[in-house]
């Protein structure tokens, strides 16, 4: 579906630079962008528990809950092992 928004002219010009350096289109931008709302906002009660576990004996960070999608289940759960995963999950998104 096509869609038209309006964004400030400066907000704009740092969203396309910025995906550019990343090598990725403003589309796919803001695509994972409204997922990550969207399956933020339809988050169930065992969701909101998921998010609350402790990695490295810490609360998982705020950004955790966006990134499950990217992440596989792993044995381990320490930070090295998650960013791992996640990188795996994103490059197997991208790929055609």
């Amino acid at each position: 579906m096509k869609v038209t928004i309006e964004v400030s002219d400066g907000l704009y010009r740092r969203v396309k630079a910025k995906s550019a350096l990343e090598g990725r289109p403003v589309r796919e931008v803001a695509e994972e962008l409204f997922r990550g709302y969207v399956e933020a906002a339809a988050g169930t009660a065992s969701d909101q528990q998921d998010d609350e576990r402790l990695i490295d004996g810490e609360p998982a960070p705020p950004w955790f809950a966006v990134l499950r999608p990217y992440a596989r289940k792993v044995q381990k759960h320490d930070m090295e092992s998650i960013r791992r995963s996640i990188a795996r999950g994103v490059v197997r998104e991208r790929e055609p």
